[in-house]
């Protein structure tokens, strides 16, 4: 099957995609509320859930979810391998 050649933008929704469903699905497993996580990032739960909306970023398409800091909490919170830190650093 050929390969679709993706466009800039297609590559960072889908990166930033998959970092939420990571996030999203490491947060269930854990059964860690949204409360929780976003007061270890300082912001309201509100604003955490409005992060977690892959749709808020395709309007703004400079911005990312979660700054360098908020990923490195972000993975000691939830206890990212060597090698999903390494994977997701990467999407971004």
């Amino acid at each position: 099957m050929p390969r679709v050649a993706f466009c800039t933008e297609q590559r960072k929704r889908n990166k930033i995609k998959a970092l939420i469903e990571w996030i999203d699905g490491r947060m269930h497993s854990k059964e860690l509320k949204q409360e929780y996580v976003a007061k270890q990032l300082n912001i309201s739960q509100p604003a955490f859930s409005i992060r977690m909306n892959p749709k808020t970023y395709e309007k703004n398409k400079d911005a990312d979810p979660f700054s360098f800091g908020d990923l490195l909490i972000l993975f000691d919170i939830l206890e990212a391998t060597p090698e999903e830190k390494t994977r997701l650093m990467t999407l971004l």
